[in-house]
């Protein structure tokens, strides 16, 4: 797997007209500029990796491609674009402080609610939890459309109905990143400069 990384940073007011109508649309809808910046990079991100074929939507959410497997996650100043050649999900999450065990109640299983309860470093569980259940829930395609508490990440295996999804997490910084995939698997992490984008 591939994980491409970006700075909203580097957006510049030339990569709107990059990207296709319907992304350009998007972009504009929000209301704050660094939301419009991820959304502008998200879109370039995955122009530089599809070769501009076309992207629909599974009907829940989640953008797929002909070809190829990916899934896109932004939050503060990065923007992240899994790629592999299975199915694929991920979540970058940048650390804010919240009321981690209530918050837990409403998304994390027992076992989940369990093992933040007696965490020392609270928000690195949380935010490893959280991370996981969501990119699990993206590469099973259907992400917060399922019940998030029916799916148990604390482990780095998940199985269900046959199938096996493998978790992987980096943490950097003050993010957390996970990754999922139907088959275990390693990740090369490249840094797209998106400044050098023009045309």
């Amino acid at each position: 797997m591939k994980l491409y990384l970006a700075t909203i940073s580097d957006v510049l007011p030339h990569h709107l007209s990059l990207l296709p109508e319907d992304r350009q649309s998007k972009a504009m809808r929000y209301k704050f500029p660094d939301d419009q910046k991820r959304c502008i990079a998200g879109g370039l991100l995955m122009r530089t990796v599809s070769g501009g074929a076309p992207i629909r939507d599974n009907g829940f959410g989640k953008p797929i491609c002909e070809g190829f497997h990916f899934n896109l996650s932004h939050s503060g100043e990065y923007v992240a674009l899994a790629v592999g050649e299975e199915e694929t999900g991920c979540d970058l999450e940048q650390h804010r402080f919240t009321r981690y065990e209530k918050m837990g109640k409403h998304v994390f299983s027992e076992n989940e609610r369990r093992l933040l309860g007696e965490a020392s470093d609270k928000a690195g569980v949380f935010y490893e939890l959280w991370t996981k259940k969501e990119a699990l829930l993206k590469c099973m395609g259907k992400g917060f459309h399922r019940e998030a508490r029916t799916v148990d990440v604390s482990g780095d295996i998940f199985r269900e109905d046959g199938r096996s999804y493998y978790l992987r997490t980096k943490r950097f910084a003050d993010y957390t990143l996970s990754l999922c995939c139907e088959a275990p698997f390693d990740y090369e992490i490249v840094f797209i400069d998106l400044d050098l984008i023009t045309n």
